[in-house]
């Protein structure tokens, strides 16, 4: 049993409120206004995001073309030398690398499984199966890019599923400096 000496029935003072915390989904160079204290910061937090977001839409009209590149293959090889002092090109261009890379991979793993699976398995029964696999590896290889054309066309920084949250390429070119 408890006692009415365990329930403390006095009115608490409201807790102040805990400091917002930047979500995961933001990005990371999104302008976090200060807190209101005065309606002259408020106007001022407010020209700084439009000045922010102009200079945003600035740099996707400007460097769209070197993004769209990006998912072309080798082509993203220009977005990476020439594109690097745009946040937009660097972003798509760190997706087109990691696409890439790993379309690399399957394709020697697929010559590989191939070479090393002829002793063991007729040739024309392992070809078969590595064709297959490898064209449907590859068909979800080639709807990942299609989804970044249609990303870098809508003005999106939106990442690709599965790969969309690795970075290669965060360090080199980075506005901090």
């Amino acid at each position: 049993m408890t006692d009415a000496k365990d329930y403390d029935l006095k009115p608490q003072a409201p807790k102040p409120a805990a400091p917002a915390i930047i979500s995961a989904e933001a990005p990371v160079d999104a302008p976090i206004s200060p807190p209101a204290s005065s309606p002259a910061a408020n106007v001022e937090a407010a020209q700084l995001n439009k000045q922010a977001a102009a200079e945003q839409e600035e740099d996707i009209r400007k460097n769209k073309g070197l993004a769209l590149l990006s998912y072309l293959g080798v082509l993203v090889v220009i977005p990476m030398v020439f594109g690097l002092h745009s946040k937009f090109v660097r972003h798509h261009a760190n997706q087109g690398l990691i696409l890439l890379a790993l379309e690399t991979i399957v394709w020697a793993s697929c010559k590989t499984a191939m070479l090393l699976g002829y002793p063991l398995v007729h040739l024309s029964a392992m070809v078969y199966l590595t064709s297959l696999i490898g064209g449907l590896i590859w068909l979800g290889f080639t709807l990942l890019a299609l989804l970044g054309l249609l990303h870098v066309a809508g003005d999106s920084y939106a990442t690709l599923p599965v790969i969309g949250e690795y970075e290669i390429i965060s360090i080199m070119g980075s506005d901090e400096s």
